[in-house]
């Protein structure tokens, strides 16, 4: 079943630029990842530090094994150091209605 993954963190401050450059960097690779339909970067208009990665995935299966390629190669690690706290990360089942 296709999912939609909501990955949420709050950044440093100072560090959104950087963070920005990682994720323009990093998407080229997600977007050419196998199940991966889409995934966008947005800031919080409220709280430009907030900002919010909208991925949507062939399957469950398919980003637990992309999490786990990001997890290796060291990109969750570059993501939250730049982080006041790990990002959540939230899975839901899209619904075709």
């Amino acid at each position: 079943m296709t999912v939609s993954v909501l990955l949420e963190g709050t950044l440093k401050e100072g560090e959104k630029d950087n963070f920005t450059g990682i994720c323009t960097e990093a998407f080229k690779v997600t977007r050419a990842y196998d199940g991966c339909q889409g995934i966008d970067l947005t800031y919080n208009t409220e709280n430009p530090n907030n900002w919010v990665f909208t991925e949507v995935w062939d399957s469950k299966e398919h980003y637990d094994k992309y999490l786990q390629f990001r997890t290796d190669d060291g990109t969750l690690d570059a993501v939250t150091a730049l982080c006041e706290a790990a990002p959540s990360i939230r899975i839901f089942d899209i619904i075709k209605t």
